[in-house]
């Protein structure tokens, strides 16, 4: 999860590097550096509610798979398949930590292109 947080930083830093000159124009026609923020803000959460909740539907399945894999064992022979915990603690941990990691994410490149001066990038300085 967190070097999934790297991840969309680091695409984030780059798509803000990238479109410099469109949140330049933004901003001169009249959007704030809030507005600016919000825009890659809800592009981050949009990903990490999609990636979260498709890693939650990947883990489960694959656990599901785990679960009727046959486990023999004279050390404990009442056990016929290899134990799998589905508490539902876990999958709130994982979707609560997947949207905090792409919230950070997210948030420091935006914050980046909230102080965007116009001017500056319009004349390429």
């Amino acid at each position: 999860m967190i070097v999934a947080g790297f991840g969309i930083y680091n695409i984030f830093n780059m798509l803000i590097y990238e479109k410099m000159k469109d949140i330049a124009i933004l901003k001169a026609t009249g959007f704030s550096g809030r507005d600016v923020q919000l825009i890659f803000m809800s592009q981050a959460m949009i990903i990490g509610v999609i990636g979260g909740l498709l890693g939650l539907l990947v883990g489960f399945g694959l656990s599901l798979l785990i679960d009727t894999a046959p486990f023999q064992t004279e050390a404990l022979p009442t056990i016929t398949t290899y134990p799998v915990n589905f508490n539902i603690g876990y999958y709130l941990i994982a979707i609560v930590f997947a949207l905090l990691s792409t919230f950070v994410a997210g948030w420091l490149p935006s914050n980046k292109a909230k102080g965007i001066d116009p001017v500056r990038i319009i004349r390429g300085t």
